[in-house]
C-alpha cells in the first residue's frame, strides 16, 4: 500500500478531535504536572521505534518533499533515523546535543550535512520534547487554564497541553524569539517495557505533525510501535557517524557555512 494511502487512513482514523482530550481546566499543580512528565519518560533512554514518515524542508537548494518507512533509535540524548522506501536508503540522520548529521541520497550523489541550521531535529533535546519522548526542560513552569507555560535556561518559551489520562502531550510550541516549532499529537501509542502488560506501558505520541520556521521545515511521524526493548537492535553502530560515514561513502560533505 502506497503510504499516501497509509497517511490518509491514519489521519482518517483521529476524526475525534484532539480538544475532546483535552481539559478545560487543570487541578494540579505545576509541580506535578513534571513529576508526572518525568514519571512518564523515566523508561525512555533507550528506544527503537518503526512507522513512516513525510517531510518537507527548504534550503539554499530550493524546497524538498518525500516520505519514506521510518527506522527511530534513541540514546540518552542522542537519535539515529533511518528513512527508506522499497529497502532503498532515502536519508539517515541524527546526533546529539553537540553535534548534528544529515546523510542525503536523494540525489545522484550521497552528501553529508554537519551541523546544519535547519530544520527541528538540528536541536536534538528540543526535538525529543516535541515528540513527547523527553520531559520538559528546566525551568519554572506556571499554569494558565490547561495550558502549562515554561522559559527555559536558554529563555526560549514553552507552551504545552497534555491528556488528562496518560499526561503525553497534546500540542506544545516553543520559540526562542526568532525560530518557532510545533508539535500537534494527534493519537497516541504505548511504549513497550519489558515485563508488563500493554495496559501499563506508558504513553507517547503515535501520530505527530511536526513544523519549524527554520527551513519550512514540515515532518509527520506515524509510529506503528515505540519499545524500550533493544537487545537486538544495531544500538553500537546507528550512533557512530564513523562507522555510518564508512558505510555510507558520502561523495561530499556540507557543514554550516555552506546553508
Amino acid at each position: 500500500m502506497r503510504l499516501y494511502f497509509v497517511f490518509f487512513l491514519l489521519l482518517c482514523g483521529c476524526s475525534q478531535r484532539i480538544e475532546e482530550a483535552r481539559i478545560s481546566q487543570l487541578d494540579i499543580s505545576a509541580e506535578e504536572i513534571r513529576s508526572l512528565q518525568v514519571q512518564r519518560t523515566k523508561h525512555f533512554n533507550e528506544l527503537v521505534g518503526r512507522g513512516v514518515i513525510e517531510f518537507r524542508w527548504s534550503d539554499n537548494r530550493g524546497k524538498h518533499k518525500d516520505q519514506g518507512d521510518l527506522d527511530f533509535w534513541k540514546q540518552g540524548k542522542k537519535v539515529s533515523i533511518r528513512i527508506s522506501k522499497l529497502g532503498e536508503l532515502l536519508m539517515w540522520f541524527g546526533g546529539n546535543d553537540e553535534q548534528y548529521w544529515l546523510f542525503d541520497l536523494l540525489g545522484e550523489e550521497t552528501t553529508l550535512t554537519l551541523n546544519s541550521q535547519h530544520g527541528i531535529f538540528t536541536d536534538i533535546n528540543m526535538a525529543l520534547v516535541l515528540l513527547g519522548l523527553s520531559s520538559l526542560p528546566q525551568g519554572e513552569l506556571t499554569v494558565q487554564g490547561n495550558v502549562v507555560m515554561l522559559v527555559d535556561e536558554n529563555q526560549r518559551e514553552w507552551a504545552m497541553e497534555f491528556d488528562a489520562a496518560t499526561h503525553r502531550p497534546l500540542t506544545i510550541k516553543v520559540s526562542d524569539g526568532e525560530n518557532i516549532s510545533n508539535a500537534i499529537h494527534h493519537k497516541g501509542i504505548g511504549v513497550e517495557l519489558k515485563g508488563l502488560h500493554a495496559l501499563n506501558w506508558p504513553y507517547a505520541g503515535g501520530l505527530i505533525d511536526l513544523s519549524d520556521s527554520r527551513g519550512e521545515t514540515e515532518i509527520k511521524i506515524a509510529f506503528s510501535s515505540l519499545s524500550t526493548i533493544v537487545s537486538d537492535e544495531p544500538m553500537e553502530r546507528v550512533f557512530n557517524l564513523e562507522y555510518l560515514e564508512e558505510a555510507l561513502k558520502p561523495v561530499w560533505t556540507r557543514t554550516a557555512e555552506d546553508d
